[in-house]
């Protein structure tokens, strides 16, 4: 059947694209793939497009696209030939199976996806194949594929931001002078569907305190164009939460998971207040539960049209010799970053080699009687001064050569003569001078 369409398939190498740094210091990333067109047979390729998008808004979705990235296009086939940055692969002529490769640059300075319940920012990636210069006529001749991609952002290697990242999680504050609160962790970076441990104490700096309830909360900030659109979600939201009553006298040996409560003295239980007596240090551990990316949480975003922002709340309950109870808070800031880290360290790629250019050719001459050999190759040295180390002169603009002696007190070079024995290198003074060009 002349007419059968065939099945176009997108596929992606990563399911996402991810940009290393700030968007200011950021390189472009690059988002590369596979096209695959099925048929019962190999038919000619009039064209196949690639695009790159922001995703627009849906029918029956409030939330607003604000993503501000233009579309990026990476053209495979024109005009029925291959372009220059896409590579055809082998054709299954039995199968009908048509493949290409395609790869394109992605800006550092991209904004990163998420969405709220008012604005959104995503991406979709489209290939649309035309096998016949009508198609805007035949409908059947135009194929296309979406494939929704999402772009993340972590610290790049050896930053600033990195290290402020990695840091080890450690905040304290005093409670009017009553109670010393500090919160603790192993790192301040959190990732989604993941599990984030964190552990708080209580310190009392007066007596008769008792500690009723204790909680790990995992708070989400959100700020973007659509707090002056009127009414729009509140800013900050809880994400995780682990909490510990301590009402009942019993409770700190029925342990509650994903919370623990240590202490290590005796709990005071002559007072008919409930609780725990806080006669000593008191930690409290506890285990939050990240959710999933893009759902119940985000990640964070520093700049753009949308900035999200997380905070780890360690919150306290406490009862004081009055009877009147206090909830008593200490946050500070964490990170939500996808799972997975940067390379320790990047190494310079090296590409163009037809721009290598000779700048100038160097002279080589030995201190063993060796003939001094001029070339823009490797040095001609005879087989008595091969391992002394060789001199340089280079030639200056005037015509003239420079040569000066640098003096060394440090020690001696060790050279090898004709004999094959070693020997310490002449020198002009007692200190000794190595002979340079400037």
């Amino acid at each position: 059947m002349p007419f059968a369409r065939g099945r176009l398939q997108l596929i992606p190498d990563t399911p996402d694209i991810v940009v290393h740094g700030a968007p200011r210091e950021a390189r472009c990333a690059v988002l590369s793939g596979r096209i695959v067109y099925l048929a019962r047979s190999p038919r000619p390729i009039c064209s196949l497009v690639v695009r790159f998008r922001p995703k627009h808004e849906e029918l029956f979705n409030p939330a607003l696209s604000v993503a501000c990235q233009p579309e990026m296009c990476c053209v495979v086939v024109r005009d029925g030939r291959v372009s220059a940055d896409s590579t055809e692969l082998a054709i299954d002529e039995c199968a009908g199976r048509q493949e290409w490769r395609f790869s394109m640059d992605i800006p550092g300075n991209i904004s990163e996806t998420v969405f709220t319940p008012s604005a959104f920012i995503a991406y979709e990636l489209v290939a649309e194949i035309r096998t016949s210069p009508l198609a805007h006529l035949m409908p059947f001749c135009k194929q296309v594929c979406v494939v929704p991609i999402a772009v993340k952002r972590v610290p790049a290697a050896g930053s600033l931001w990195a290290a402020m990242a990695d840091e080890p999680l450690d905040a304290s504050a005093t409670w009017r002078e009553r109670i010393d609160m500090s919160a603790a962790a192993g790192s301040r970076i959190a990732h989604d569907a993941q599990s984030f441990r964190a552990t708080g104490t209580l310190r009392p700096l007066v007596k008769g305190m008792c500690l009723l309830r204790a909680a790990f909360e995992l708070r989400e900030s959100t700020d973007g164009p659509f707090d002056s659109w009127g009414e729009g979600p509140p800013r900050g939201h809880t994400v995780a939460m682990c909490v510990r009553d301590l009402c009942a006298p019993a409770a700190p040996s029925a342990r509650q998971d994903p919370m623990s409560v240590r202490c290590d003295f005796t709990p005071t239980t002559a007072s008919r207040r409930p609780g725990i007596a806080i006669d000593q240090d008191v930690r409290i551990s506890g285990t939050l539960r990240v959710p999933a990316a893009y759902g119940d949480v985000q990640y964070d975003i520093a700049t753009g049209p949308v900035r999200v922002s997380h905070e780890l709340v360690f919150s306290a309950t406490v009862v004081d010799e009055a009877g009147q109870v206090h909830t008593v808070r200490l946050s500070t800031g964490v990170y939500v970053f996808p799972p997975g880290r940067a390379p320790l360290a990047e190494l310079p790629r090296y590409e163009n080699v037809a721009k290598d250019t000779l700048l100038a050719a160097g002279q080589y001459w030995g201190q063993a009687g060796s003939t001094t050999v001029e070339s823009e190759g490797l040095p001609a040295h005879g087989p008595e001064c091969q391992w002394l180390p060789p001199a340089y002169s280079l030639t200056c603009p005037g015509g003239s050569a420079a040569l000066a002696a640098i003096p060394y007190t440090t020690g001696h070079l060790l050279g090898r003569n004709g004999s094959g024995s070693h020997s310490s290198s002449s020198s002009s003074s007692d200190a000794g001078t190595l002979p340079f060009a400037l």
